[in-house]
């Protein structure tokens, strides 16, 4: 059973340095409400996980995670704030684009990754070299003269994709900064070889085909 976060929980104990818009009571830095006067507060520069009410923590529990964002997503319907003034209104409307932000941070790998190295202060130059294994499939794509070839590479760079995700993850969780990153300068790269194959595919597949309804690479 989820420990899910209420609206006691999210109120927190007060922090002297802020307080709450309307009523000038101590709040949380993490409230979504103030538990005096029940306001919606406006957004804090919290990280991702505390938003979600979530341990701070690389492997995540992906059902909490989706339970905790449908919990907080209901709390700041917008429906619940047509009658508050322009003030809530407007604060809600920030909590609930900050809360989809760390969702979507937190449910993608890749950008977990990325934000976890941000979060430890892990910060690398931009690499200037393409991975070889990249740059061999890149060249593979963009000879490709029949769409099995470029069937064959997507297969090859969604099981790479795959082994790269799992090698950041035991990289990060043990704390080998520069492995990760250099996970992670791989994994864009095979993404980005992913995202051109349906093109590379269309380009290469006869009209017919296309307008007889042949799938392609999803």
């Amino acid at each position: 059973m989820f420990n899910v976060v209420g609206l006691n929980e999210f109120a927190g104990m007060a922090n002297g340095n802020l307080h709450c818009w309307l009523c000038q009571k101590a709040v949380s830095t993490r409230a979504l409400f103030c538990h005096h006067c029940g306001t919606i507060q406006p957004l804090r520069d919290i990280d991702h996980f505390a938003r979600l009410g979530l341990e701070r923590r690389i492997d995540i529990d992906m059902e909490l995670l989706e339970h905790q964002y449908a919990a907080l997503s209901r709390t700041l319907n917008p429906q619940r704030f047509m009658i508050r003034g322009m003030g809530e209104r407007s604060h809600a409307a920030k909590q609930l684009e900050a809360l989809n932000e760390s969702y979507e941070v937190l449910r993608e790998p890749l950008r977990r990754g990325r934000y976890w190295l941000s979060l430890n202060e892990k910060e690398f130059k931009k690499a200037t070299d393409t991975h070889p294994f990249v740059k061999e499939l890149r060249h593979e794509l963009d000879t490709a003269a029949e769409p099995c070839q470029c069937d064959r590479v997507a297969q090859k760079a969604g099981q790479a994709l795959q082994e790269g995700i799992m090698g950041l993850m035991q990289a990060l969780r043990g704390q080998k900064w520069q492995e990760a990153n250099a996970a992670l300068i791989e994994l864009d790269g095979l993404e980005a070889i992913l995202g051109d194959v349906r093109s590379r595919r269309t380009k290469l597949t006869p009209e017919h085909d296309n307008k007889g309804g042949i799938s392609g690479v999803e």
